[in-house]
């Protein structure tokens, strides 16, 4: 067979079912032969948010997302989305075509390698026909190890060979390991004991169901309260004693308990600044850090003590350690605790949401009306902007492979197409995208023509505050003048209506309630757009977020 037809079916034996892409000739042949034959293609309007889609096809799926484009401005489309996946440790291969070696005066002739090495992807090239093979199963090896894109460079030239077919070989290690007897085991477990007030704190290293069951025991040993990372969202769901997401999003009884702590526990969350609360809530305290990568121990925030092994299978170990010792439970688990959670749920909605102005409505009224509205099991994925705060502390997820993000770089625009590739592997479920109006006019209003096309089971809102928040937020806190950051009025939902989608505005309490309605008797194979008008001055919180 041709190489471009050795290398679809190689994406095929190699358990690839979705691909996502722009037609250029560096790729047009290796992607038909793909949707032929192989599995389901899928075309984005803009290279980038093909990257995006299948970036959030992976989050969602726990697989290597794929994505193909041409060469030259094809790759170059794709800087911001490759920084995006190498920040958010998102494991995916892109397949480039690559301009022939032979023609130096090619237009669009670019040092890919150089380019995708700016970006923190990896880099993996097609060496022969005879090596597609190797050099596939290469691609995918190194996407699921580092936990990164890995950008296959192919050469135009090669596609057109003929080649004897070879099936890939991947076998991904067994990592899954626990620390028997050793100094760091038996220090963690002597701060463990001495500590009056743990924190257990997990992230999306403890995604798999068996692991969350394992730490949850851990933190019941112990009698300590459980807490997450925000990509950790979904664990610990149905646990009296979960105090929600650590960091610079806690509720007002969070940051009481995990400031007040003297010990924190964490299993697969790398304690970032934004998790550590800028530090704020990890000062002066003993940390006992797990993770399987020796390289992300104490990466973000010093430790006290790392151990080197799986999260689950270290939870359950360190449960037989305190059996053993007969050490008794810290007492952190406790009734008054207990009636704190309760009062501040049960007042949360009044105590978030405020009175705007005529025309507009709160943010905190639109999150506490979707997590209601939407089927409990569903998708969740926020862009990137102010308005996120809101919506991270409110909507629900049922685990955290149904959480994604497009914060990793911080840039508006990422997450409209993440949430399309989220939506691809969703199944049955609805996803939800929140996002803010730069954002959208930067790359979701193009992308909804994908969207329709794939029929989506798709509830985008729009958080439309008329304006850049970051910087209106930056002018206004230096007594400046934030016109500069304000944007024309635009009715969203009359333009989505245009491209196919269902459109709703939402200017009060009334059409909140009208459009919640909706959502519930939509047509789930037609996106339904959300256009929700907030007021730029009203809304303050979190830090601020920069434009790309």
């Amino acid at each position: 067979m041709k190489v471009y037809e050795a290398i679809a079916r190689g994406l095929s034996d190699l358990g690839c079912t979705e691909m996502f892409g722009v037609l250029g000739d560096g790729c047009v042949y290796v992607i038909d032969s793909f949707r032929r034959d192989y599995g389901r293609y899928v075309p984005a309007v803009h290279e980038g948010s093909a990257v995006l889609m299948a970036q959030g096809w992976a989050r969602v799926a726990g697989k290597v997302g794929v994505a193909a484009v041409t060469h030259g401005p094809g790759l170059t489309n794709t800087v911001t989305a490759l920084v995006e996946g190498a920040k958010a440790g998102t494991p995916m291969v892109l397949l480039v075509g690559d301009t022939p070696v032979t023609d130096r005066e090619h237009a669009q002739n670019v040092d890919q390698r150089g380019l995708v090495a700016a970006t923190g992807a990896g880099f993996e090239m097609l060496r022969s026909p005879e090596t597609v093979a190797e050099d596939l199963a290469r691609a995918f090896y190194r996407a699921h190890d580092e936990h990164r894109p890995i950008v296959l460079n192919m050469p135009v030239e090669f596609q057109w060979q003929e080649v004897v077919y070879e099936k890939p070989y991947l076998r991904l290690p067994e990592t899954r390991s626990v620390i028997a007897s050793s100094k760091d085991m038996d220090d963690a477990i002597g701060i463990i004991a001495s500590s009056r007030l743990p924190v257990v704190l997990a992230g999306r290293g403890v995604s798999d169901p068996q692991a969350e069951a394992a730490v949850l025991r851990f933190a019941r040993r112990i009698e300590a309260p459980v807490a997450t990372s925000l990509r950790g969202k979904g664990l610990f769901n149905d646990d009296p004693f979960h105090l929600g997401i650590s960091g610079t999003v806690s509720h007002e009884v969070a940051l009481d308990v995990i400031g007040r702590s003297d010990c924190l526990i964490v299993f697969g969350a790398s304690l970032n600044k934004y998790t550590s609360g800028e530090r704020g809530l990890t000062r002066g305290k003993r940390i006992v850090q797990i993770n399987p990568v020796a390289s992300e121990l104490g990466r973000c925030t010093p430790v006290t003590v790392g151990l080197v092994g799986d999260p689950g299978l270290t939870a359950d170990a360190m449960v037989e350690w305190l059996d053993e010792a007969e050490i008794p439970g810290s007492g952190a688990r406790n009734d008054d605790l207990l009636e704190e959670l309760k009062n501040y749920h049960e007042n949360a909605q009044k105590k978030l949401v405020h009175s705007t102005p005529a025309g507009t409505v709160d943010l905190y009224e639109v999150a506490f009306a979707l997590e209601e509205a939407l089927p409990k099991d569903r998708v969740f994925v926020t862009g990137s902007g102010r308005f996120m705060f809101a919506f991270w502390s409110v909507i629900s997820v049922p685990n955290p492979q149904s959480y994604v993000d497009g914060n990793g770089f911080s840039s508006i625009g990422i997450g409209e197409a993440t949430a399309m590739g989220a939506a691809r592997a969703a199944g049955d479920r609805p996803t939800l995208l929140v996002t803010g109006d730069g954002g959208f006019m930067l790359s979701g209003l193009s992308e909804l023509a994908t969207a329709v096309a794939e029929q989506l089971d798709l509830v985008v809102v729009v958080a439309n505050d008329g304006s850049y928040g970051a910087e209106h937020i930056a002018l206004t806190m230096h007594d400046m003048d934030p016109d500069i950051s304000l944007l024309p009025s635009r009715d969203f939902a009359r333009i989505a209506e245009a491209f196919g989608c269902q459109g709703l505005t939402v200017t009060s309490s009334a059409e909140l309630q009208a459009a919640m309605a909706a959502i519930a008797t939509r047509d789930r194979k037609r996106p339904l757009v959300i256009d929700v008008k907030i007021d730029p001055a009203s809304v303050y919180g979190g830090a601020a977020v920069a434009r790309p």
